[in-house]
């Protein structure tokens, strides 16, 4: 048993034993206040918390300037949409110049707004859309989201046909790969059903492009119903609202996945035009693109080219890049008298006199009534050539003539 030691020693009291009922009531008092200094610093915690989440999403808003500002400089590519946080829609421009050549940056002129409020979580847009979510079990359906899914769907399904080879690798054909196209039309529908407040199924895209595998394997182009079902029964049966706030992932993951989304975009391009893209001549005949490419490095108005622009390079380091320039732009022939020259065939600085003379002799050679009927218009063709050169010759020496006497009496 235990007693109270606090009453006084020596003075002949008792020692009154402590209770059970006591120890329960100190017992509680001495939890009852931590529980209330716990309380305390939990509630100070959370307003301090609450505080500092505040102040990350007012510095984390994005601006509607800023996004306008973006769209008007990369709008085609989905500068605006990287953003505002929305990549897929962003990945999709990339891959389509804006939407199909810009129809969809043009929309997105006038969606900007809605955008901005939706990544920013404004109270007042937050509160319609839960309104709308409570009104209906699954988002309206949308006949420009559903035509955007099979044209894009149809696209990738193409491109992955075109981008397996044609020729064995290595002594092995994966020609066979072929058939498996209709899933690129799965992951685009996918990918644009799951853009803004929207989210899919993607078994539900997967089983409408399986579908059509068996039945491409006879007839190669049922492939195309494959974005068709995929959009039907994602739109049908695995759409529902987006109802979780955005993840906040960081800018460099998600450049990263860019930059991996766009390897694998581009790795299957350069398949297509290094294995499968063909050239066609006016005979009709047909030679790889890999070669044809080879063969113009080679051609004579490739090497005349290079042999210019090598020309260019050294007299920009020996006279600098300025009379560079100048040169340069004087070999573009802007007022057309080197080939005025060539036409009358005289060099660079000929007179007057040698124009004239020049053009008496060729016009009185390629005169239209001086040849047969079947060459009278290859003739006339080249008559009016020769005038028109002669002319334009005049015209410069006339003008420099004037020049100099004005630059002469200053």
């Amino acid at each position: 048993m235990l007693y109270n030691r606090s009453s006084s020693r020596g003075r002949g009291v008792h020692h009154r034993p402590i209770l059970k009922s006591d120890r329960c009531l100190w017992f509680n008092s001495r939890v009852g206040a931590a529980m209330e200094t716990q309380h305390g610093n939990a509630r100070e915690y959370y307003r301090e918390n609450s505080w500092r989440k505040e102040i990350r999403r007012q510095k984390g808003k994005k601006s509607i300037w800023i996004a306008y500002l973006l769209w008007l400089i990369g709008g085609l590519i989905g500068l605006h949409l990287i953003y505002l946080r929305r990549d897929r829609q962003a990945f999709i421009w990339m891959c389509t110049l804006g939407g199909y050549l810009g129809f969809g940056a043009i929309r997105d002129f006038f969606r900007i707004p809605e955008y901005v409020k939706d990544v920013n979580e404004d109270d007042g847009y937050i509160a319609e859309l839960t309104a709308r979510m409570r009104g209906r079990k699954q988002p309206p359906f949308s006949v420009l989201r559903f035509v955007g899914e099979i044209l894009v769907g149809n696209s990738w399904t193409y491109l992955l046909a075109a981008a397996v080879p044609q020729e064995e690798i290595y002594g092995y054909s994966i020609v066979p790969l072929i058939h498996l196209a209709p899933l690129g039309s799965a992951v685009a529908v996918w990918m644009i059903g799951n853009i803004g407040r929207e989210k899919g199924d993607l078994k539900w895209a997967l089983l409408g492009s399986l579908l059509v595998v068996p039945t491409s394997i006879f007839h190669q182009p049922l492939t195309n119903l494959g974005a068709v079902l995929s959009a039907v029964l994602l739109n049908w049966k695995g759409r529902e609202w987006r109802r979780e706030p955005y993840t906040r992932t960081p800018i460099c993951k998600r450049l990263a996945t860019f930059a991996v989304c766009g390897l694998l975009f581009s790795s299957l391009w350069l398949s297509y035009l290094y294995f499968n893209a063909t050239v066609t001549d006016k005979h009709g005949e047909r030679i790889k693109l890999r070669h044809a490419a080879k063969n113009f490095m080679n051609s004579p108005m490739f090497l005349e080219f290079k042999k210019n622009m090598k020309a260019i390079y050294d007299d920009a380091n020996e006279n600098g890049w300025g009379n560079a320039w100048s040169n340069f732009v004087d070999s573009l022939d802007p007022f057309g008298e080197k080939h005025a020259l060539k036409v009358l065939g005289l060099r660079k600085g000929a007179s007057q006199e040698e124009i004239t003379s020049a053009y008496r002799k060729l016009a009185k050679e390629w005169h239209p009534d001086r040849h047969k009927n079947e060459e009278k218009e290859s003739a006339s063709e080249e008559f009016i050539k020769i005038k028109e050169a002669y002319e334009k010759l005049s015209t410069i020496k006339k003008e420099r003539a004037w020049k100099n006497k004005r630059s002469e009496e200053l």
